[in-house]
């Protein structure tokens, strides 16, 4: 029996768009993917100001970050923006349904804490442990010192020593006790011996400062089982106060330390909480409220709250709260990576909300790596860790017992004087200012090796090009993965007629010292130097794919030593703690320089033009496939781009990170999941154990042109469908609900129409009613019905080609009895699409139950593959041939 396929309500909110931010605002529909926008004027790079490298991050022009070695001032303006994102910029929301992109990310945030997460990992706390042996030794000295101040303040009770630190917090005369009671000199000792002064701050000065705020956090620490479950926004002050604390006696201690220009190694810095809590943060995509965040400001700052508003592009860590409805907690630190099983819902609930928040650090900072978070239930604390691979947790730390305690403090103390790589910052991304104060960021681009196949040998010299980033067109939007950037820069010292170029950053699943990836994949590097080979034999294809100028793996300077930089350099051995499905990738940072600088799709003026560029893009992939024997398996809309010249337009295939070579492909049958979730093929969706062929990617990008046609090609288009309710939205909705409602809409050319039905239409109101605005409005529904003319001879060239076998026609699949398959959700279920399973299943019993033909499958045949490829490619060739000929259909 057929497979019973069920499709779902279209979903789409009506809430009103969000009016357009900046030049560089995305509308993306796979963050993860090649986009380019205008750049702004270039600046002329005179200087560096140190970057990230720094320790601080300063405030002294108007949305500019700064950051320098001198004492930050309080923040006066915004942060500096390079990966500027409209607050809704991803496929849904960037077509007017932010309703359903916040169920997605919900969904998608609750799918990683029960698989992307192991917890119970005490080991965790010592990566931020500095790797020199002095800043190491300064670190161990000042947390212990910390550490017994703490304690004693603790054990005069939090009762009436309360009350005289309050006292003392108003001026009256301080404690003399305190600096006999806690003895600094092994500190000072060290201290000394480094040439290293305390601040310029009195004794009784400091006292002062810590008392009061002592006095503000140590209801936290007396905090009991018997004082029952606390109130989240109780607790705030709290934890903000405990961190003024640590940093007080930081900076009083360590305010003239510094580590010379190294910019791999930073200088101590303060890690505040901002003053706002339970805040949207600038720069978010949608109205998720983060509890506190840290930021990072010069040792000599003021130690104060940071006021103002709270931006994700500047903050360090994120901590979320949350008061425990009970005693059920995960097993102690004795059962070290343990998964999230046996976590109680108020700590689930924690990471998911870390989880969604650290989603938009990742898009928001152009130069993080990975980075660090914390969760705070009652009195528990642990810090996690967030790779493209995955995310580790520590033990708890029970703020009210003294090991708990120091834990926590040596952690912070380790943050405030660890590397800067080591919080998850890239020193080779580096924000700088030219000669008149403006800022601009610069990136390092590894330089093509001799090594095999493109890719860096492993005794290769390291060399870099410097590139001046002008825009930035991707921003890293998801949490896990490959954290795909994209930047458009020219070279620092541009030589000859070296002009933009597109940097891409990511992580690929490559080895530490092979060209091959361990399931068969050659890296990118590889495939495209191979595809440009190809093109130099074949000039006829030059301008359809990216060509490579620079390009490797990226090494960081770790503690003097250059070290791939790796999830296996950032975790070591820890990297066994990963989730299984995730330790069998070993990401590794690649970062490629690439020409010709593409448009994105939105760009284009009509219907002929993406017909044209998505024939070129199709020609491409035919060659590459031909001659190179390189499977693309990544249609989407952000991943075909166009080159304008002129009256003349071209379109270019990009991004080859999720290619594989078609001869592995073909001799491995595996599950395998790859793609942009409304473009993926039926078999890619379940994960179907036959072989991906090119028929996957022409059903990509049969999808994607229905996708442009519904809501519309050009930007003015896309804007008058925000908020509508369409079928597509199905697509983006799970990986279920998205295989029955392609398998329904393909199943017959009228089941097409209905869909077809909903393809953007120009309002009239939008045109006016003169004859010359009619005019224009019957011209662009005549284009869009042309469109609909090609779309339905595609589906018959796949779904129903006379030229391939019976069994490989049809949209029908078995049903599956894979239990890890996701179940759509039934609220969604549309009751037109129950009457048409319902046939199916009659049709079957009528045929005496004869076994099932799995059309999907048998197109993957290497031979019906081939078949349908060409005719595919050649149909939109024909009709673009004739948009070339004659400027119209």
């Amino acid at each position: 029996m057929a497979r019973k396929a069920k499709s779902t309500k279209p979903a789409g909110a009506t809430s009103k768009a969000p009016k357009m931010r900046l030049h560089t605002e995305l509308e993306n529909d796979d963050p993860n993917q090649q986009q380019t926008i205008l750049p702004p004027e270039p600046c002329t790079p005179t200087k560096q100001t140190g970057g990230r490298s720094g320790a601080e991050v300063e405030y002294s022009a108007k949305k500019t970050r700064k950051r320098t070695s001198a004492p930050a001032p309080a923040p006066a303006s915004e942060p500096h923006e390079l990966l500027s994102r409209s607050p809704h910029a991803n496929t849904l929301a960037s077509r007017g349904i932010p309703k359903t992109q916040k169920i997605m990310h919900d969904n998608e945030a609750d799918h990683q804490v029960e698989n992307m997460l192991c917890v119970n990992i005490p080991e965790i706390l010592q990566q931020a442990r500095p790797r020199n042996e002095a800043q190491c030794e300064l670190a161990i000295a000042t947390s212990e010192y910390i550490c017994a101040d703490l304690e004693w303040r603790i054990s005069k009770g939090p009762n009436q020593r309360v009350l005289r630190l309050r006292k003392r917090a108003k001026g009256k005369q301080p404690d003399t006790a305190t600096s006999t009671t806690n003895d600094d000199s092994k500190l000072a000792a060290l201290l000394n011996s480094m040439g290293i002064a305390a601040a310029n701050e009195s004794s009784a000065e400091l006292e002062g400062k810590l008392a009061a705020e002592f006095s503000e956090f140590q209801p936290w620490v007396f905090l009991s089982a018997s004082s029952g479950k606390q109130n989240e926004r109780q607790s705030y002050p709290w934890i903000q106060h405990f961190h003024l604390y640590i940093a007080h006696l930081v900076r009083h201690y360590l305010g003239s330390v510094q580590y010379g220009e190294n910019p791999a190694t930073a200088s101590p810095r303060l890690l505040l909480p901002y003053k706002r809590t339970d805040t949207k943060y600038k720069g978010s995509d949608d109205d998720t409220r983060a509890d506190i965040g840290l930021v990072s400001r010069s040792v000599g700052a003021n130690v104060a709250m940071v006021d103002g508003s709270a931006y994700y592009n500047e903050v360090f860590a994120v901590t979320e709260v949350k008061a425990s409805s009970g005693p059920s907690r995960a097993a102690s630190t004795a059962d070290s990576g343990i998964d999230t099983s046996q976590l109680d819902g108020d700590t689930k609930q924690a990471f998911k909300q870390l989880f969604l928040y650290s989603r938009q650090v990742f898009a928001e900072q152009p130069d993080r790596r990975f980075m660090w978070g914390i969760t705070i239930c009652d009195n528990h604390i642990r810090a996690c860790v967030l790779t493209s691979s995955g995310a580790l947790a520590s033990h708890e730390m029970d703020i009210t017992t003294a090991k708990g305690r120091c834990d926590y403090i040596q952690l912070l103390v380790n943050w405030c004087l660890c590397d800067w790589h080591q919080l998850g910052f890239d020193p080779s991304v580096r924000y700088c200012e030219d000669e008149r104060g403006n800022g601009y960021w610069e990136i390092d681009v590894p330089q093509m090796a001799t090594g095999d196949a493109g890719m860096e040998s492993a005794g290769s010299r390291y060399e870099t090009q410097t590139y001046t980033i002008t825009g930035a067109s991707v921003a890293a939007d998801h949490l896990f993965g490959r954290h795909t950037l994209c930047f458009v820069a020219t070279p620092k010292q541009s030589t000859g007629n070296q002009g933009k170029v597109l940097i891409k950053d990511s992580w690929s699943y490559l080895g530490r010292h092979q060209v091959q990836e361990r399931s068969g994949e050659l890296g990118e590097i590889a495939f495209l130097t191979k595809i440009n080979q190809m093109v130099d034999e074949h000039p006829e294809f030059a301008g359809t794919v990216p060509r490579l100028e620079d390009g490797g793996i990226v090494r960081l300077d770790v503690n003097g030593h250059l070290a791939i930089d790796s999830v296996e350099t950032v975790l070591g051995d820890l990297c066994r703690h990963l989730p299984k499905h995730s330790s069998d990738y070993a990401y590794t940072h690649v970062r490629l320089a690439m020409t010709p600088v593409g448009t994105r799709l939105r760009e284009l003026r009509s219907v002929a033009e993406l017909v044209v560029v998505i024939s070129d893009a199709l020609q491409a992939h035919k060659a590459v496939l031909d001659h190179c024997q390189i499977l693309h398996r990544d249609i989407s809309e952000n991943n075909i781009m166009f080159t304008r010249s002129g009256n003349n337009i071209h379109g270019m295939l990009i991004d080859f990170d999720n290619a594989v070579d078609a001869n592995a492909a073909r001799n491995r049958s595996g599950p395998v999941c790859t793609g942009t979730l409304p473009f993926m093929s039926v078999n890619n969706l379940r994960k179907a154990k036959v072989a991906r062929t090119a028929v996957d990617d022409m059903e990509s990008i049969l999808y994607l042109l229905i996708w442009l046609g519904v809501w519309g090609i050009t930007t003015e288009h896309r804007e008058q469908t925000r908020g509508k309710d369409r079928r597509v939205v199905n697509w983006s909705m799970d990986v279920e609900t998205a295989i029955d409602s392609k398998c329904y809409t393909m199943s017959s050319e009228s089941n097409l129409k209905h869909l077809l039905n909903e393809f953007y239409t120009p309002p009239v109101s939008k045109l006016g009613s003169t004859p010359q605005a009619q005019a224009e409005r019957t011209s662009v529904i005549k284009e869009y019905n042309s469109l609909k003319q090609i779309i339905q001879k595609m589906r018959k060239a796949i779904f129903d080609n006379p030229n391939v076998p019976d069994n490989a026609r049809g949209a029908e699949i078995k049903p599956s009895n894979d239990p890890s398959m996701p179940i759509s959700n039934e609220d969604f279920i549309d009751d037109a699409v129950d009457e048409w399973a319902l046939d199916l299943e009659d049709k079957s019993n009528t045929d005496n139950k004869q076994e099932s033909v799995d059309s999907f499958e048998e197109r993957a045949n290497p031979e019906v593959a081939r078949r349908i490829h060409g005719d595919v490619v050649e149909l939109l060739q024909t009709y673009a041939d004739r948009i070339r000929s004659t400027a119209v259909f």
